[in-house]
Order: C-alpha cells, then sequence, then structure tokens
C-alpha cells in the first residue's frame, strides 16, 4: 500500500510474541485490546504519529492525547523507579495503549476555516502482520477537496490534483493553507516571519536561497513590491496549473497589503 495510507514500524521478536499472546483482536485482526505498553510500542507510536502529520491535510491536527504529561516527569521516586509502577502503568495503558487501539483519537479534522471546531476525529487502525511488522492506518480519510502541502519539495495536492511550484510559490501556498483566518503579507516579515523562513529552508533546501529571501524580509523599501509579486506569481501558477479560483489567494480588496489574504475555500 502506498506511504499515505499505511505505516509499519519493525518490532523485536519479544514485543511482537507479546501482542500476538495477550492482545485482543476484532473480526479484521486489528487490536482491539492490549494494555501491556513497553517503551519500544511507545517509540512506534510515536514514528506513526510524525507519518500521520506528514500526510496531514491543512485542516488536521494531532489530538491532545499526545501532549498529556506522563505522571513520570516530575515524580520524586522516578530515579528508583520499577516496571510495576502503577501510576505508570495506568498512564501508559490509558494514553499510550488507548492510541494503539483505536479508542483514544490520534487526530482531529476541523472544520474549514476552524482552529477549534472538530469536525471529525481520527483514530489509528493497528494490526500485527508477518515480519513482525507493526501496521498502522487512519480510519479516516481526508477530507474532500483537502489541502495538502509537503515540508519539502515544493508539491501541493488540491482536490486530487498535484502541482509543483516555485519554492517562493510553495511557501506563499503554504503559509496560507495553515492559517485559514488569513495573512497580512507584510506579517510575513515580522510577525509571521520565523515560520515562513522555515517553511521556505524546507522546500528549498538551499542556503544561498534562505540567504536572499531574508535578505528580500529584510528590504522595507522594496518588500511590498517583492510580496505583491510573488503572489501574483503563485496565482498564475495556480491558474496555469488550472486551480480553481477558490483555491487560490485572493483578500477583499487589490493589493490591500493591511488587508489578509486568505484561500477562499478554507473560509467560504
Amino acid at each position: 500500500m502506498e506511504k499515505c495510507s499505511k505505516f509499519s514500524v519493525q518490532l523485536t521478536p519479544s514485543t511482537a510474541d507479546l501482542i500476538e499472546r495477550y492482545a485482543d483482536f476484532d473480526g479484521e485482526g486489528y487490536i482491539a485490546k492490549f494494555q501491556i505498553i513497553n517503551e519500544e510500542l511507545i517509540g512506534a507510536l510515536g514514528s506513526a504519529a510524525r507519518w500521520l502529520s506528514e500526510g496531514f491535510a491543512s485542516n488536521e491536527r494531532l489530538s491532545e492525547e499526545w501532549d498529556k504529561e506522563n505522571p513520570c516527569t516530575e515524580c520524586a521516586e522516578r530515579e528508583g523507579c520499577t516496571i510495576t509502577c502503577r501510576r505508570k502503568h495506568s498512564f501508559d495503558k490509558e494514553v499510550y495503549g488507548g492510541l494503539l487501539c483505536g479508542s483514544n483519537p490520534a487526530a482531529y479534522q476541523l472544520k474549514w476555516g476552524s482552529q477549534t471546531v472538530i469536525a471529525n476525529k481520527v483514530h489509528f487502525r493497528v494490526r500485527l502482520e508477518d515480519k513482525n511488522l507493526l501496521c498502522f492506518e487512519r480510519d479516516a480519510a481526508p477530507l474532500s477537496g483537502a489541502i495538502k502541502v509537503t515540508k519539502n519539495g515544493g508539491t501541493v495536492r488540491i482536490e486530487g490534483k498535484v502541482v509543483k511550484l516555485r519554492p517562493w510559490s510553495a511557501a506563499l501556498y503554504t503559509m496560507f493553507a495553515l492559517h485559514p483566518e488569513g495573512i497580512i503579507l507584510s506579517s510575513l516579515a515580522d510577525e509571521h516571519r520565523k515560520e515562513f523562513v522555515k517553511i521556505y529552508s524546507n522546500i528549498s533546501e538551499s542556503k544561498v536561497k534562505v540567504e536572499r529571501l531574508i535578505a528580500g524580509l529584510d528590504d522595507t523599501k522594496h518588500l511590498s513590491h517583492l510580496l505583491n509579486n510573488k503572489l501574483s506569481e503563485l496565482n498564475n501558477q495556480l491558474s496555469e496549473a488550472e486551480i480553481a479560483p477558490i483555491y487560490r489567494i485572493r483578500t477583499e480588496s487589490h493589493k490591500a497589503n493591511n488587508k489578509p489574504y486568505y484561500i477562499p475555500y478554507l473560509r467560504d
């Protein structure tokens, strides 16, 4: 299966044997109940979370399960802790066991244009396959019309169509996809500078290009002209790729640098 639909982690024979012997499986072979959570499985879940987030559409976020604080973090007895600690086992079973068995959501699909309103929960479906492979799948596909952006390479997927953008354009589109509320163009040089530079760096993979980007953001005299030209270039590339206007970048008034630009599909 494609990477976007399935992710596998190689387990040691001992951990795979624990799952085979003590897990409850549903009719399709997915893990329905398992309470013997060890560090290897916690690491496997962490890898699965990274895989999941790398394939996110712009309206998807990891759930709060990944941010829950382990009681061992502040425990005064952690230095001499044994594997029989009830607090640790209770936490591991509740959080990691819930993620592994699909009772806890691994991610949320938010309503378009919202950072808080949950439209759908995404759970892992996990099974043990041949050669001790622990295989993760997601139980909910991205919502119809979803926008996906890669962390590098400058590729975006809009309603199933793959579009290759130049680094500046890909970085701009990624920013707008991550901010449905809209962004004032000039904020790319101050408020959103760190985030934008990081996105561009991942896409361009060129130190020289990143230095040119930073120089451009520092050039206050020509900044407005630069940003408007780059935005126009992005929309032209989307138009040439026959991407519908609702997925392009717009604002309420033409070149209104003090007004937010946004992707209409994410707000309308």
